[in-house]
């Protein structure tokens, strides 16, 4: 059997699948190389990650956005969600595909998806080729720890690839990240706080950029290991303060803070952020799609205006200031 770990975390709107590839590699019976039903779905590009969830609660054993991905923001509006099952019977092929297009999850015009059976060509491994190194803005280059590619002008910033979210190929991610280059070019901040630090990038980036003291908080002990131990593949450990203490139960005020959670998070925390910012600081929201971006901003203003924005894919990331 295949061991599978699935995690959809709410917080990030990230799947998160880990499968045991090294335990079925080979079919004990047979001796051959185990095989997967694959079905291949076309969906909106912003919302491949919520049908990639609903996929996984229908008994997908993972997703993958079929190669060649780019995150050049410009990309096609369709991606094609490929997903693998260890047994998919027509009926209950018909079932998810009813499922995503009631929820809106499904492009107009396409072939109707069909299962296809295909061999395993050593994913235990085969992963790896996928997460390159990443450019990011003018500064920036995410590389896993397995890489050694330095680039001349660009700050290295090693991440390895688990549980806990953000690795920089996320639209929300990535956005977080082009703008905190972009601050962080313009003047110097002396302390930054990263709401909900999943992996710990974007504390590690704030780091890399200058920031001196850098506190990153988050709920999940898996997210608080992953970020200590990317600290530390950077060196940085020392620099920066991971905890897991609520935001409500923090007093000092921040210069930059960062918060890529969810719209309704955002709105939640919305009266605590104020309070946490400092008078001429800094506060970068995402994890909003496009749509989004009204509600959340009404419950920033008056205090905050927006001064820069981008999107990609349809997701939206503010730069909110006094």
């Amino acid at each position: 059997m295949l061991a599978v770990a699935i995690a959809f975390n709410l917080r990030t709107r990230c799947c998160t699948i880990t499968i045991d590839f090294q335990s079925s590699k080979m079919n004990s019976a047979t001796g051959k190389a185990k095989s997967f039903l694959r079905a291949d779905f076309n969906v909106p590009t912003a919302m491949a990650d919520e049908a990639a969830g609903i996929l996984v609660a229908n008994g997908a054993l993972g997703c993958a956005v079929k190669a060649p991905f780019s995150p050049n923001p410009r990309c096609s509006k369709t991606v094609c969600l490929e997903a693998f099952f260890d047994r998919l019977t027509p009926s209950r092929l018909a079932r998810i595909e009813s499922t995503l297009a009631a929820a809106g999850m499904l492009s107009n015009g396409r072939r109707r998806p069909t299962a296809h059976r295909v061999v395993d060509p050593g994913w235990s491994t085969l992963w790896k080729r996928r997460f390159t190194p990443l450019r990011i803005g003018r500064r920036l280059l995410i590389v896993p720890p397995w890489s050694k590619l330095e680039v001349r002008g660009r700050l290295r910033l090693v991440i390895e690839p688990a549980q806990a979210f953000g690795t920089g190929h996320h639209p929300t991610t990535r956005g977080v990240l082009t703008m905190l280059e972009a601050e962080c070019s313009k003047r110097h901040f002396h302390s930054a706080l990263d709401v909900g630090t999943g992996s710990g990038v974007l504390a590690i980036a704030m780091n890399l950029l200058g920031v001196e003291h850098v506190v990153g908080i988050d709920n999940d002990p898996v997210a608080l290991d992953s970020a200590r131990h990317n600290a530390a593949l950077n060196r940085l450990d020392r620099g920066i303060r991971f905890s897991s203490a609520p935001l409500a139960s923090i007093r000092r005020r921040f210069e930059l803070i960062a918060a890529n959670i969810t719209a309704g998070a955002l709105i939640e925390l919305s009266s605590k952020l104020k309070q946490l910012l400092a008078s001429h600081g800094r506060l970068i929201l995402s994890g909003v799609l496009a749509s989004e971006v009204g509600p959340v901003m009404a419950r920033y203003r008056p205090e905050l205006r927006c001064v820069a924005s981008r999107i990609e894919r349809g997701w939206a990331t503010l730069v909110l200031g006094r």
